[in-house]
C-alpha cells in the first residue's frame, strides 16, 4: 500500500473538527478531532500550536488560562497529555519567535481523538474561538475517494 505525505494544519475549520462551547472554571474540551480512517497525522517536535478562545462578547479568556492538547483512543480510556501551558503561551499566531512549539513526538492512528481543553475564567464561545497545530498527514494513496 503506497503512503502519501503532506504537511497538515488541525484548525477550527477542519472538517473532521468538533466544537463545543467551554465553562467558565471548569476544564471544557472545547475541540474534538477524530482522526479519518486510513489517515495517520504525526505532531513532530517544532510543530507550532497556537489558540485564540473568547466569550460571547469577544472577551478573550485571562492569561492565565491553562490549555491542553490531549491525545486518547477512540474510547477515551487512555489519555496522554501533549501540552499543558497558560493560555499566554499559546495565543500568538504570526511572531515566529514567539509560538509555542511542541517538543515531542505524537502519533495519531485512525479513529484516535485529540481533544483541546481549556479552563478558562469565561466561558469560551465557539464564535470566537481560532487554532492551529501544524503536523504531518499520512494517508493511504490506493484509499478510494
Amino acid at each position: 500500500m503506497p503512503i502519501g505525505y503532506e504537511e497538515y494544519r488541525i484548525t477550527q475549520n477542519d472538517p473532521n473538527i468538533t466544537l463545543t462551547a467551554g465553562v467558565a472554571n471548569t476544564e471544557s474540551t472545547i475541540a474534538k478531532f477524530i482522526c479519518p480512517d486510513r489517515t495517520w497525522f504525526k505532531i513532530r517536535p517544532g510543530d507550532i500550536f497556537s489558540l485564540y478562545a473568547a466569550d460571547s462578547g469577544a472577551t478573550a479568556i485571562a492569561t492565565t488560562s491553562v490549555v491542553k492538547l490531549i491525545r486518547t483512543d477512540p474510547n477515551l480510556r487512555m489519555k496522554k497529555i501533549i501540552a499543558q501551558v497558560d493560555y499566554t503561551a499559546v495565543v500568538e499566531f504570526q511572531d515566529r519567535n514567539k509560538l509555542y512549539t511542541l517538543g515531542q513526538e505524537i502519533s495519531l492512528k485512525p479513529k484516535s481523538q485529540l481533544l483541546l481543553a481549556v479552563t478558562g475564567n469565561l466561558a469560551v464561545s465557539t464564535s470566537y474561538l481560532r487554532f492551529q497545530l501544524s503536523c504531518q498527514m499520512a494517508y493511504d494513496m490506493e484509499a478510494e475517494f
